[in-house]
């Protein structure tokens, strides 16, 4: 069996649920609120794999089974192997401390042998991608059975944070989708098939977050959007859009003007998966507003998610974002309408998961259906 570390965002069951559909046949167990071991029978191509995902910062893989005895002799020696000129040690069993004063320690030894890294001090889950990068670190983490994993992959931050922040067409009023949430609710519904069969369509596509992720794993992608501002946006942003960032190669995406609840006559043919973000209603609703404006969203929610079962193919995935909408007094869960109608046309797959952020008035559920 083969064994790695991944670490993962914030949203910590989001990013294990993105990782558990794009490796079903793998066995996951949470060891830290920001650590999932993965142990999989085949060996994992990371490159390929975490250039997918979405919540994964970091992967590390299994590089000597040590014991209590031999572990400060083993982490010198894959250090002197390594060339390490910067490195850093985390015993997730142990305090941040302790890690440094191991590191210490090791540091001591290494210099003996005319070696002269430098230690980078660490925290309960390592070192930033950025410090890796930037500095070429070597980060060794150690499990509580001594098993000494070595990060080999960590995320291209420079190319988040351009689709995040550098894209030519934004609106921020109507409220921003992540890049990386994007792509987390792409492989929730990819799953693992083979992204160059499948075709996925956005009835919301706004600025085009979705299309632009689901195209860089190389999915046939299609977009809507009722403004015609918005669709001239989205199709900016995706010629912007570098296939230097690209896990694979990318196809044309289409996109046209279109209400999500009548698409029937541009989307020919049915399609793998439809994910989108929805008009999630007013950035700040007052509190007292929450029963119209959910009952008004549900409404255009069921109208779209009826009209969509005849474009998806049987057993396709919707993987959309609903709103959840906070007071002091009261909350509105606007996916309640789904639980209530029995005849929906869609199974369930998942509705426990939610993006949120520090004093949002909003929160994100992210509900996977799947036609009956």
């Amino acid at each position: 069996m083969n064994s790695y570390l991944f670490f993962i965002g914030q949203n910590h069951d989001l990013s294990e649920a993105e990782i558990s559909c794009v490796l079903p046949q793998a066995e996951l167990k949470l060891i830290s609120p920001e650590i999932i071991k993965v142990t999989s029978e085949h060996k994992l191509n990371l490159e390929t794999l975490g250039c997918r995902l979405g919540g994964t910062v970091k992967i590390a893989q299994i590089t000597k089974k040590s014991d209590k005895k031999t572990l400060k002799t083993d982490l010198v020696t894959i250090l002197s192997d390594l060339k390490a000129k910067n490195y850093t040690i985390n015993l997730l069993s142990s305090t941040n401390d302790e890690s440094n004063q191991l590191s210490s320690e090791i540091k001591n030894v290494l210099v003996k042998k005319e070696l002269h890294p430098r230690f980078i001090h660490t925290t309960s889950t390592g070192i930033s991608p950025v410090i890796i990068t930037k500095q070429k670190a070597v980060e060794l983490t150690v499990d509580d059975n001594f098993n000494i994993y070595h990060t080999t992959w960590v995320h291209n931050f420079k190319h988040w944070i351009s689709r995040d922040r550098k894209k030519p067409y934004v609106t921020p009023k109507a409220g921003m989708l992540p890049p990386k949430l994007a792509r987390i609710m792409v492989n929730l519904a990819l799953g693992d098939n083979e992204a160059k069969n499948y075709t996925l369509l956005d009835p919301f596509c706004g600025t085009g977050t979705i299309l632009m992720e689901a195209k860089l794993l190389g999915i046939k992608a299609i977009g809507s959007d009722l403004s015609p501002e918005k669709v001239a946006g989205a199709e900016e942003n995706l010629n912007w859009l570098s296939d230097a960032q690209a896990c694979t190669e990318t196809h044309p995406a289409r996109i046209f003007s279109a209400n999500a609840t009548n698409l029937s006559q541009e989307v020919m043919q049915q399609v793998d998966a439809i994910v989108t973000e929805p008009t999630l209603g007013p950035p700040s609703p007052k509190e007292q507003k929450f029963s119209d404006i959910s009952h008004g969203l549900q409404k255009l929610y069921l109208g779209a998610l009826k009209h969509w079962l005849d474009i998806l193919k049987p057993r396709g995935r919707v993987v959309i974002t609903l709103p959840i909408f906070h007071g002091k007094n009261r909350s509105f869960k606007t996916s309640a309408f789904i639980d209530a109608r029995e005849n929906l046309g869609y199974n369930v797959l998942r509705s426990d998961l939610v993006f949120t952020r520090p004093g949002a008035t909003i929160e994100r559920q992210i509900v996977i259906l799947e036609k009956k």
